[in-house]
C-alpha cells in the first residue's frame, strides 16, 4: 500500500491531468466519459481510468499532453488562415445582426 505522500501526489497529478482535459475543452461530464468510457492503443487497449489504476501515470499524462499539443497545433492553423478567420468573422457578425433582430 502506498504512503500518504505518494497517494497525495497521484491525486495531485490527476488533477492536473482533469485541468488539462477542460484547457482542452472536456467539460460537464465530458471528462468523466473520456476517463471511463474509451480504451485507447496508446495505452495498451485499457481506458485511461484503467491504465491510471495500474499504475501507468506516465501513458495517461503522454497521452493527453500529446492531445493537448495537437489540438494546440490545430488550432495555431486555423488562426494563420485568413479565409478561416473571416469566415469566424462573418459569422459572428451575422449571429450577432440576427439577435439584436430579436432583442
Amino acid at each position: 500500500m502506498g504512503s500518504e505522500p505518494e497517494a497525495y501526489e497521484i491525486n495531485r497529478r490527476a488533477a492536473a491531468v482533469n485541468e488539462l482535459l477542460r484547457q482542452i475543452g472536456l467539460s460537464n461530464g465530458a471528462d468523466t466519459e473520456w476517463w471511463n468510457y474509451r480504451a485507447y492503443d496508446e495505452l495498451g487497449g485499457l481506458t485511461p481510468t484503467q491504465a491510471w489504476l495500474r499504475g501507468d501515470h506516465e501513458a495517461v499524462e503522454k497521452l493527453i499532453a500529446d492531445w493537448y499539443a495537437a489540438t494546440e497545433r490545430s488550432a495555431e492553423k486555423f488562426r494563420n488562415d485568413p479565409d478561416f478567420m473571416d469566415s469566424l468573422r462573418q459569422k459572428s457578425a451575422a449571429i450577432a445582426n440576427q439577435s439584436q433582430r430579436s432583442a
